[in-house]
């Protein structure tokens, strides 16, 4: 190649950077063109939001729901609900078919089918809880038939408390007892109605009101016909009551006082009273036996108190209900009926322990109670004088209960102006008097500078 033809490489480079300078008016450097431009910093990555807790209120509509322990048909029972209750919704499932509430009187939570309550609320805004194991009705059953809430769940094999009760809504409660013998530690319900489960309860009687309750029995949905029910017989009174309760909170569980209440009519417990007799065969088979294993007793030859004499023992009455008899033997004559948490002035024991004199209201002599059944107390020493006392302070308000007869002993509780306690007698001062039923546990002293004696 000639020679005028060769130019320097250096300046054909010079040449090149001119012509793009020419077109292109970069400010500066040129290598600003060459070089890439680095990418912005990172921000820094905030933690994403917890989703807020969302909690809405759910009001059974069918006569009773059961709360069960997961989302499942199969798993177990925990807490039962009745038609209209109020409770929390605090989740879901994926699919929506079941809530997770809290059922505050039992303290825990379950699921519950979701068809079968009213949400207050968007339910898709309640969080969905993972890793649950549900068994809900498929899409394919839910439209091959047009079914929904709890046809649904019938169709794909969930039972839900709609299904059982359903067929039985319409009932109205009702209990059928006859008079009859108690026959091993049983008596017998002809028939007993209710529209949800619920409960026979026996109550004793109390002065022609319900008394105690010495047995139960628990009812499935419907009628049931000659159910036998277990009762306390030493607790039995010659008249008894049948009462129908709910099963409102554990399933199969018997609380009272609590969520089984009773069921009422016409604001009224449905509770007919019916009479039974009490023999040789009323006596189950394990009572009996550990009865054959206790000698009859005949009073002891120590000399009991009489009224006005100084006890310093009360006997507290700890089983539900106890029988007070005229002699210290099973097969003497019923005189009273005392209940639990009731306490009497101990007037004496028989010969082998196994009985207990007691002062009793409206009786003169001592009346005979099991040793077995109740809690003895040590009390300061107490003049025996049994009647009744009206409170009255001369101020209106409330009058300080001790736990001894003296300004030193310690404050027990408090009883309000103008309400009539039982009194045990006096201490040996007589500026003391021992009173019971006040509410507060076992006997409690009351200064008589504040007492109306009847």
């Amino acid at each position: 190649m000639p020679n005028r033809f060769r130019v320097p490489m250096f300046g054909a480079l010079l040449i090149l950077s001119l012509l793009i300078s020419s077109c292109y008016p970069f400010q500066g450097d040129i290598t600003m063109i060459l070089t890439p431009a680095a990418p912005p910093a990172e921000e820094e990555m905030a933690e994403p939001a917890e989703p807020e807790m969302v909690t809405l209120e759910a009001t059974v509509t069918v006569n009773a729901l059961r709360v069960r322990q997961e989302p499942n048909a199969e798993s177990p029972i925990i807490a039962g609900l009745l038609k209209d209750d109020v409770i929390p919704v605090v989740a879901r499932t994926a699919d929506g078919n079941w809530l997770k509430v809290e059922v505050p009187d039992v303290g825990t939570a379950g699921w519950i089918w979701a068809e079968d309550v009213a949400v207050d609320g968007d339910a898709a805004a309640l969080a969905v809880a993972e890793g649950e194991q549900t068994a809900t009705a498929t899409e394919d059953a839910i439209a091959a038939v047009g079914e929904t809430g709890e046809e649904a769940a019938e169709t794909a094999g969930e039972e839900t408390a709609e299904e059982d009760a359903s067929a039985f809504a319409d009932l109205e409660p009702s209990v059928t007892v006859h008079s009859q013998d108690v026959i091993r530690g049983q008596v017998t319900i002809a028939e007993a109605v209710v529209p949800v489960e619920g409960w026979v309860v026996i109550h004793a009687d109390d002065a022609g009101s319900f008394g105690p309750i010495i047995g139960q029995a628990h009812l499935e949905a419907g009628t049931t016909t000659d159910l036998a029910v277990a009762i306390d017989v030493d607790a039995a009174t010659e008249t008894l009551y049948a009462m129908l309760h709910t099963d409102g909170g554990v399933f199969d569980v018997f609380e009272f006082p609590g969520t089984d209440m009773p069921i009422l009519e016409d604001g009224e417990p449905i509770s007919p009273a019916f009479t039974v007799t009490i023999g040789e065969m009323s006596v189950s088979e394990d009572a009996a036996a550990a009865r054959e294993e206790v000698p009859e007793t005949t009073p002891t030859d120590e000399p009991l108190l009489t009224l006005g004499d100084v006890t310093e023992h009360l006997a507290i009455v700890t089983t539900r209900a106890l029988r007070v008899r005229s002699k210290p033997e099973t097969i003497a004559e019923v005189l009273a009926g005392v209940a639990v948490g009731e306490a009497y002035p101990v007037a004496g024991f028989s010969s082998d322990e196994h009985w207990v004199a007691i002062f009793f209201p409206n009786i003169d002599e001592p009346v005979w109670i099991a040793a077995s059944l109740v809690e003895l107390q040590d009390i300061a020493s107490l003049s025996v004088q049994m009647g009744r006392v009206t409170i009255e302070t001369g101020q209106g308000g409330r009058l300080r209960l001790r736990g001894g007869p003296s300004l030193e002993a310690p404050i027990v509780g408090f009883v309000p102006d103008g309400e009539t306690y039982n009194s045990l007698g006096f201490s040996e001062d007589g500026e003391w008097a021992l009173l019971v039923g006040t509410g507060s546990e076992g006997a409690t002293w009351a200064s008589i500078e504040f007492l109306l004696f009847e």
